[in-house]
């Protein structure tokens, strides 16, 4: 693995160094660059905005931290931007949107659940009936008494079958107000799991779906590689024609990756936006110079292209990215997996960008 940190780090790294003179244990000294970091901004001290904080001056979340880092130098992280970044890097669902989310079915559920008390109670009331008008026949010697209990018998009949229709009619109605929030609680917690800018995969997805490919893997004895895909000088291009040409440019790149994996890796392959320009992509079924040779393949068809504005044509130049690629090890776990990726694509960027390399492995 290459040593030394990646400059998101470094800075990560810097601002907790201008913070360690106060002596105790050296964990301190990230509480107080966090500290720093609130007094900066001037965010209110919410959990939210504390754990984003812990998690870019631990230099774990490179994407991230390069985000984050570009909005504190131009002085535009705000809280809703903050809970971007969750939403993007940690998958976050709105919490007023989840817990409306949950008390809308808490209410469903009390609502059905006291409907069916009172059904209950219209069931027993109805077999008192019964029982009552069963004894009085039983009793009975006249054709009068016959008669005047038949009715009563028909009036309670006729009560008890409109309530029924009543019930079932709520059944229904509960049924589909349920199916509603499962739907809605089933289309948050895909949202949770996917990048709203691309369509593909977030942080969170991606390391749900890197647990199950290796699970996969190890069952069948086949071999799953990885590729952390980064695009080169994307801050460069961002800045010359503005944030939503680049957009359109992280969802074409999205697009042409995932694409590209399926072709060579069928459709267990997964495509995924790891943060900020970074794509992770999960190839299973591909050996490491399998893997390599095809992400290479698609550096070079998107290095070919040449990017055009489509309000009017006007030529953005042609775009590459830079990747690295590591192969799944008895041993792995998906952040030792991931690291090795992530070594390799440093690697590559080191060594002058536009290009895919493998992970080193041992002699």
């Amino acid at each position: 693995m290459e040593q030394g940190l990646r400059p998101e780090a470094v800075r990560a790294a810097d601002r907790q160094a201008d913070w360690q003179g106060h002596g105790g244990h050296p964990g301190l000294a990230r509480y107080d660059a966090i500290r720093a970091l609130f007094a900066e901004t001037g965010l209110p001290p919410d959990p939210q905005t504390y754990e984003l904080f812990w998690l870019h001056l631990g230099g774990g979340a490179p994407a991230l931290s390069r985000e984050l880092e570009a909005m504190l130098d131009e002085g535009r992280l705000t809280a809703e931007r903050v809970m971007a970044l969750r939403r993007i890097h940690l998958g976050d669902i709105a919490g007023a949107e989840m817990m409306a989310l949950v008390e809308a079915t808490q209410g469903s559920a009390l609502q059905l659940a006291d409907r069916l008390s009172r059904g209950q109670s219209d069931i027993r009331a109805y077999d008192e009936r019964i029982a009552a008008e069963d004894s009085l026949i039983a009793a009975s010697l006249t054709a009068q008494a016959l008669a005047e209990a038949v009715q009563r018998l028909r009036r309670a009949n006729a009560v008890m079958m409109a309530a029924n229709r009543r019930l079932a009619a709520e059944i229904r109605a509960a049924s589909h107000q349920t199916g509603r929030l499962l739907d809605r609680l089933e289309s948050a917690e895909r949202s949770a799991r996917t990048d709203p800018l691309t369509g593909l995969p977030n942080r969170r997805g991606l390391a749900e779906a890197m647990k199950r490919a290796a699970v996969q893997a190890d069952a069948r004895g086949a071999p799953l590689s990885v590729a952390l895909v980064d695009i080169d000088h994307f801050k460069r291009f961002n800045d010359q024609w503005g944030h939503a040409i680049g957009d359109e440019v992280l969802r074409c790149v999205g697009a042409h990756l995932a694409a590209r994996a399926r072709e060579t890796a069928g459709e267990g392959a997964v495509t995924g936006r790891h943060g900020g320009e970074e794509f992770l992509v999960l190839l299973p079924g591909l050996a490491l110079a399998e893997a390599t040779a095809a992400m290479d393949q698609a550096r070079d068809l998107m290095a070919r292209q040449i990017l055009r504005r489509a309000s009017d044509g006007v030529s953005l130049g042609r775009l590459c990215f830079s990747a690295g690629v590591a192969a799944l090890r008895p041993d792995d776990s998906p952040d030792t997996l991931f690291d090795r990726a992530d070594a390799a694509l440093y690697a590559a960027k080191r060594a002058g960008r536009d290009r895919v390399y493998p992970e080193r492995t041992a002699e």
